[in-house]
């Protein structure tokens, strides 16, 4: 019986309705709004140049080219929240569908819950409906491994191929994928030393031999080059982008280590997510689920007690990698709650392992059908509640600072400055014809230039002192210390993030209007 895609289209199912209803009901994020703008300048011009300071790689803005075809955008005006976000949910998708890819190394029973893991993981989840590079890294980096081990096994030069291209648009995609690669890197030697001390596993393997030729090494790295050269020339039209590409890692590393950063946490910072995080009375939230059937699998593995269907040389190469890389990203200083998703991924991947295990553990001895329904009982009783806390966390709490996942996050109250200015909009002479004058500090803007995007006559300045006196404006938007003359304008507040307010000061006359609707 071919029971797998049927379950694994149930998991998908599930997928589904934790990362596609409601993608516009949460405000964007600044980041995601500044990637929509980034990818505006390359809809409406055709133009995309790498910026070495900041915004990663291009792969992010030319994979939702096609989503905006389809969507019938032609200007950064006729996209939304919507167009933007399907990109991440696609490859949350992926990355479910494209768990099969490794069955022949970790098996079928390792694989259908590593793809229920992820699924359900609240990180997953949340991430996957968020306009930033961190979901399609995951994919990416999947996919690399992936193939090299179909590389490892066959020897098919489409393998090689497909691992290089895979290797290429990770670091297209986002600067850390060579942290991803060290660790890979790592994982490859220890796993060659265990291999070594132990016969069974040997690396002299007749099909390791034919898999890793310098032949496909070399179409691996062909396809890798190319594929970051291609990307970073902006398809050739840059020829100082790939160059950029790596004389950007001095700035990367700066910040890696806390230099010139806010964004600076203990080392514990992830391993407080993985396990339990609770934040002025919030909800708790955690991985333990997968984080557990990790930390399980990883047993299993170095004790070697894994199912016959389980290559031990993969289970290791998964286990160091996902020890190396859980290990970098807490030592390195600079953390963001979404580079968890990294290390995350081979967590997940263990877990199924762990599954896998215990069921194989179980199936020995008398009552081996009871053992084994209570361990797939156990299994899925502890999944529903992190269906629940996922399904909370991408819901309810989708912009609560209370969300170890929501980080610097815009306030929902901000969804009502933008509904005030609409209905602003709906009172005056032209539609979409206000002249809005935004007088903040670039870090109290965003996302403002995603939202203020079907109004042409939006200017935006620092300080007040070089906005220019006429014509007068209708609108301004301004940090909340920012003062206006009452006479003229009417001003209201709203919060922008948990610590920052913006003002906007509408003109009387606007207001006015306005006020004559409500009557």
């Amino acid at each position: 019986m071919k029971w797998m895609p049927i379950v694994l289209l149930a998991i998908i199912a599930i997928a589904l309705g934790l990362r596609l209803p409601k993608l516009a009901d949460r405000p964007m994020h600044h980041d995601e709004a500044n990637q929509a703008y980034r990818f505006g300048i390359l809809l409406e011009e055709g133009k995309y140049e790498y910026d070495a300071d900041d915004h990663h790689g291009p792969t992010l803005y030319y994979l939702t080219l096609p989503i905006a075809w389809i969507t019938g955008a032609e200007t950064f005006a006729e996209t939304n929240e919507t167009s933007y976000r399907i990109l991440p949910v696609i490859f949350g998708l992926l990355l479910i569908a494209g768990t099969p890819l490794i069955k022949n190394g970790i098996g079928k029973t390792a694989v259908v819950f590593a793809a229920l893991f992820t699924a359900v993981s609240p990180a997953m989840a949340y991430y996957s409906r968020f306009y930033i590079q961190e979901i399609s890294l995951v994919f990416f980096t999947f996919m690399m491994i992936a193939s090299g081990w179909k590389t490892w096994l066959t020897g098919k030069t489409k393998w090689a191929i497909l691992c290089g291209i895979s290797a290429g648009l990770m670091f297209a995609t986002k600067e850390t994928s060579i942290i991803a690669y060290a660790a890979m890197f790592g994982s490859l030697i220890f796993t060659a030393l265990l291999c070594r001390r132990d016969k069974s596993t040997a690396l002299s393997d007749g099909a390791i031999i034919r898999a890793s030729n310098l032949r496909n090494s070399l179409f691996a790295l062909s396809a890798a080059g190319l594929t970051a050269f291609v990307l970073f020339s902006s398809f050739f039209t840059n020829l100082n982008g790939p160059l950029e590409s790596i004389l950007a890692f001095k700035g990367y590393i700066a910040r890696g280590t806390g230099v010139n950063t806010d964004h600076v946490h203990p080392w514990y910072f992830y391993l407080q997510m993985l396990t339990r995080y609770q934040f002025e009375g919030g909800p708790v939230w955690s991985e333990r689920l997968v984080f557990g059937f990790g930390l399980l699998g990883s047993i299993f593995i170095l004790l070697k007690k894994l199912p016959s269907n389980i290559d031990l040389r993969l289970a290791r190469f998964l286990l160091f990698y996902t020890l190396l890389l859980t290990l970098a990203y807490s030592v390195i200083s600079y953390k963001t709650p979404w580079c968890i998703l990294s290390f995350l991924h081979g967590w997940i991947l263990l877990g199924g392992i762990g599954v896998a295990s215990a069921l194989n553990l179980v199936k020995r001895g008398i009552a081996s059908t009871l053992k084994t329904a209570l361990v797939v009982g156990t299994v899925i009783g502890l999944s529903i509640p992190t269906i629940r806390l996922a399904h909370r966390t991408v819901f309810r709490y989708a912009a609560d600072y209370r969300n170890p996942y929501v980080y610097a996050h815009t306030a929902p109250d901000f969804k009502n400055l933008v509904k005030r200015i609409s209905e602003i909009d709906a009172v005056s002479p032209g539609e979409k014809e206000l002249y809005i004058q935004v007088i903040a500090d670039p870090d109290s803007t965003w996302p403002l230039p995603f939202y203020l995007r079907e109004y042409p006559r939006v200017g935006f300045w620092t300080t007040a002192d070089a906005v220019p006196e006429q014509p007068e404006p209708d609108i301004i938007i301004s940090s909340a210390d920012f003062e206006t003359d009452p006479e003229k304008y009417l001003s209201e507040y709203y919060a922008l993030r948990a610590d920052t307010l913006l003002s906007i000061h509408i003109s009387r006359p606007l207001w006015d209007a306005f006020i004559e609707t409500r009557k």
